[in-house]
């Protein structure tokens, strides 16, 4: 109960501590979008009222960018949350109503606009007036006169705002007094726009009472600047992301392991955080100054960082991650992990080139990839990355069972000659096609048997579903799919054989625990990082004890002398 306690108050705790610090506005200001972002997570929204009172614009538009989207699953586009919006604008205005406004006022219109239409609906009086008016009045314009009481609603001048959801209205409301007060020109800008898609949706809708939605094509256009904006912050975006992983899948491994050239996908995020990385020639002819003028001091900075890193919002360094990632507790690293050693050794620019390039595969398995039935953590995505690569770099080398580890020069050469993205995209077509396809065709094979050795035909129906379902995924290449029908046949299959599908049957299959002898040894890391695991896993799969091919004879062994007893039971006397 105490550590409970005291972990739901730590968030008040950190508050405390931050608002402490001397200088706090400019530590606060210095901080990146992203970090800052971590920061209010951590405290709550809710509760970091007196942080965002200190954001900048320039912050608080990063933050939205990643606050205010949600995406149902990994590798689906993100949708803007029109909910956690309005939970901002209240927060915002515990700052002031002033606040609020300059800060909305500052943001981009074509964002306000979307975000205003998803909130409310803006029509013109006028020629609502109109229409209401005409002679020909319709059962329609009683309900409608009957809807528009029943709404909350305020009018500017010539409009009139109705609310969609009288939840947000309130916060709603107090901006646009705002704005209207201090941002007038803004408002009637923002207003326009509003009434011309709500107009626009109405008459497509057939009328004002059956009007649904109308910001869906604003908020593409806003999506697709925002996709923009965080790819050259170095975000996948979810679309990009899965088809990158789809390529790698379908494109033929001798065409991989020949390539010279990224693949398109990857050529595209790269031009865009290119284009990131040139800064506008009157930033780029700004003499260096040393320490900013105004910068906090250096001893504030470091107290600032520590309580953050307490509090686990500052990680380590990415590249730190990267390295210790996947790392056994004991005895050989990664092959892959030695290999980049050994540039970071030699040659600086080239080390950094392949740091950019694994940073680029961990957003795309975080943007793209589920992880049992999850999206990956950045630790585990950054160990994925790394056992991946390792695998495709063996495959690169021509290792095979028997031949000794490269040598050092041989692993810096290789890592010259080929990028970090052609190394994953080979491991990641062997994992597909050699363990989760592989593991499919097992698994059928496994239930075929068990429906055939079935004595329960209710059971053996399931079973066949289930197979019927696993072979149409397998066939369009996803057997993933099916893996979350694996709990109907678990009784049937066995619960070790059953782990072990659930295990291999993923986008990226980790290694079953103790399924495979030696597999994973000393190392930490659950993902396949070799052909040696590949092999074993291949050979567990092919033994019918591994497979739960065995499963069938079991079933049918314990239901026999069931069916036995049953016969032997004439009458009630008898079962005394």
């Amino acid at each position: 109960m105490t550590n409970a306690l005291a972990k739901s108050t730590r968030p008040r705790h950190l508050v405390a501590k931050l608002l402490e610090q001397p200088d706090l506005v400019r530590l606060v200001q210095g901080l990146e979008a992203p970090v800052l972002t971590r920061l209010i997570h951590h405290i709550g929204l809710e509760d970091a009222g007196e942080i965002v009172a200190l954001a900048t614009t320039e912050q608080l538009k990063g933050i939205f960018d990643e606050d205010l989207w949600r995406s149902e699953r990994p590798g689906k586009d993100e949708a803007f949350d029109a909910d956690r919006f309005a939970l901002w604008l209240e927060v915002m205005l515990e700052a002031g109503e002033a606040f609020a406004a300059r800060k909305i006022a500052e943001l981009d219109e074509d964002f306000v606009t979307m975000a205003l239409c998803k909130h409310v609906l803006v029509i013109d009086i006028e020629g609502l007036a109109m229409q209401m008016s005409s002679s020909e009045r319709s059962d329609d314009d009683d309900l409608v006169d009957k809807a528009l009481e029943s709404c909350l609603y305020q009018e500017f001048e010539e409009f009139r705002i109705i609310a969609k959801d009288h939840r947000s209205w309130d916060p709603i409301l107090q901006v646009l007094v705002e704005l209207d007060r201090e941002h007038h020109a803004l408002l009637r800008a923002l207003l326009e726009r509003c009434c011309a898609i709500s107009t626009e949706i109405i008459e497509e809708s057939g009328g004002l009472y059956d009007v649904l939605t109308s910001e869906e094509m604003l908020e593409s256009d806003v999506a697709a600047e925002r996709e923009d904006r965080r790819e050259q912050e170095g975000f996948v975006a979810p679309s990009a992301a899965v088809s990158f992983l789809n390529l790698a899948r379908v494109t033929p491994l001798d065409e991989i392991l020949g390539s010279r050239t990224y693949d398109a996908v990857t050529r595209a995020h790269f031009r865009a955080a290119a284009a990131k990385a040139r800064p506008p020639a009157a930033a780029a002819r700004r003499p260096d100054s040393g320490v900013e003028k105004g910068a906090p001091a250096a001893e504030d900075l470091q107290s600032f960082l520590e309580v953050l890193r307490e509090a686990d919002i500052v990680p380590p360094a990415a590249e730190a991650r990267l390295l210790t990632a996947g790392a056994p507790r004991e005895g050989e690293d990664l092959l892959f992990t030695s290999a980049i050693r050994e540039v970071m050794a030699r040659d600086a620019e080239l080390y950094g080139k392949r740091l950019l390039e694994l940073s680029y595969l961990v957003n795309v398995l975080i943007s793209g990839c589920s992880h049992d039935g999850r999206a990956f953590r950045p630790f585990e995505a950054a160990e994925a990355v790394l056992c991946t690569c390792s695998l495709g770099l063996e495959r690169l080398l021509g290792e095979r069972a028997g031949r000794k580890k490269p040598g050092a020069d041989e692993l810096a050469s290789a890592m010259t000659e080929h990028d970090a993205v052609k190394m994953f995209m080979a491991g990641w077509h062997l994992l597909h096609h050699e363990v989760v396809l592989f593991a499919a065709g097992a698994l059928r094979k496994a239930l075929a048997g068990l429906v055939a050795g079935q004595p329960d035909a209710q059971a053996a129906r399931e079973i066949e579903r289930v197979a019927a379902g696993l072979a149409a995924d397998a066939d369009a290449g996803k057997p993933w799919r099916s893996r979350g029908k694996l709990d109907r046949i678990e009784r049937a299959l066995g619960a070790e054989p059953t782990a072990t599908y659930r295990a291999l049957l993923d986008e990226l299959p980790t290694l079953p625990d103790g399924a495979v002898e030696g597999a994973r040894g000393a190392q930490r890391s659950r993902f396949v990082s070799s052909a040696a695991q590949i092999r074993a896993l291949q050979a567990m799969l092919a033994r019918p004890e591994g497979s739960g091919a065995t499963a069938a004879p079991r079933a049918a062994g314990a239901a026999a002398p069931a069916k036995a007893r049953k016969r032997a039971q004439p009458g009630a006397g008898r079962r005394k």
